[in-house]
């Protein structure tokens, strides 16, 4: 995988267009990951910049690397002779209002989450880090403000609940505005854990399953993915047809539809060697719990696979000694990839056009991954 990406910037001061910057390398390939964008283009123009959306992307590889083009918003006039000033064909199309585009890709859009954390933080300095169509992170000293899609969680909101029943598990909350959907976070101390050492997965592991015993049964604001209605969400295909032999399997183990993460991979957890957190809470949803620990299991090897399995099997068995948690394994290893091909195709029917790249292929991708678990499970 290529370490960069080539950018061109289209500039403009609101909605006025001012100029093209680039193309220029840019650090860190992941189209959504903007801060050395924002970082060159302020010392070239001498002004403040913020990647309102991304207009095109090569499909090199989809995500990330080859030739992107962002919509950049400044906060006034920038120095003069470092932009093409050449007109932009189809600006005004760019700037069209269009319903699907999310708050932050709006003219302001970035500026307005910003003002809103200052309230709480005073005019502390603000970078912002990554936007795209599920959300956007801007990064102040000692806190995070994240803006999330209409059909995602709200971090805050579900962090209010977590930390009811494990006050050290999740980010402490410094303020949340849920009818726009913005959170603003305390950072998390130390490093994301992409190579968790033993101690820590039976640490996260206990925590968290404590949290969703706790959990259970509760009405909560998030999005329902539950394994006996997402049958109406599918197309009609094989593996379709074989849910309901695999949510037998999956009732068997006695387990509670409760909070699921939706992204349970250890570099969502942090760690400074004695606190240990769990972040980026956007795809919670109430679903299965064991769909967490097979998202985990996808960044283990295979020893630390099993140990994240045992771990996660014996805190069940705490919680409900007359369950089997062992069960819900093998069904869920189709399950998640069904829940992931109706996932994406929410994202799909949710964001504008020109983000759709992201995901288009995404639905069908999982629809197939969870055709060759199915048969691996012999259901098919």
């Amino acid at each position: 995988m290529s370490e960069t990406k080539t950018v061109e910037a289209l500039v403009s001061l609101g909605a006025r267009y001012l100029g093209r910057v680039g193309p220029f390398e840019a650090d860190r390939p992941w189209w959504s990951e903007i801060e050395a964008v924002t970082a060159y283009l302020d010392e070239l123009l001498g002004v403040r910049s913020l990647v309102l959306r991304l207009l095109q992307a090569d499909e090199a590889a989809v995500g990330r690397g080859g030739r992107v083009v962002y919509h950049v918003q400044v906060d006034r006039e920038p120095a003069s002779g470092v932009l093409d000033l050449t007109p932009c064909a189809g600006w005004d199309e760019i700037v069209a209002p269009h319903p699907l585009r999310a708050s932050w890709a709006e003219v302001d859009g970035p500026q307005r989450l910003i003002s809103w954390a200052q309230t709480f933080l005073g005019l502390q300095q603000a970078r912002q880090v990554k936007t795209w169509n599920l959300s956007c992170l801007i990064r102040f000293p000692g806190a995070w403000a994240k803006a999330t899609s209409t059909f995602c969680s709200v971090d805050a909101e579900v962090i209010q609940w977590v930390r009811q029943y494990d006050a050290e598990l999740a980010p402490e909350v410094l303020g949340v505005d849920v009818a726009r959907r913005w959170s603003l976070l305390a950072h998390a101390p130390g490093v994301d854990c992409w190579e968790p050492d033993d101690a820590t997965l039976r640490d996260v592991i206990g925590r968290w399953v404590a949290v969703q015993a706790g959990l259970a049964g509760a009405e909560l604001p998030v999005p329902r993915l539950l394994p006996e209605e997402i049958g109406a969400a599918l197309p009609p295909t094989r593996v379709a047809a074989a849910l309901p032999q695999l949510l037998e399997r999956l009732d068997a183990a006695g387990l509670p539809n409760t909070l699921v993460h939706g992204d349970f991979h250890p570099g969502n957890w942090r760690s400074d060697g004695t606190t240990r957190r769990i972040v980026d809470w956007a795809d919670s949803y109430v679903g299965h719990p064991a769909v967490d620990l097979h998202r985990l299991c996808g960044y283990l090897p295979p020893a630390q696979q099993e140990l994240a399995r045992a771990v996660w099997i014996s805190a069940w068995k705490e919680h409900l000694p007359h369950s089997d948690p062992a069960l819900a394994l093998p069904p869920v290893t189709v399950l998640t990839r069904l829940l992931g091909a109706i996932t994406y195709q929410r994202f799909l029917d949710n964001i504008e056009p020109a983000e759709r790249i992201y995901h288009e292929g995404d639905p069908a991708s999982e629809l197939a991954a969870a055709a060759t678990a199915a048969d691996h499970l012999g259901v098919l």
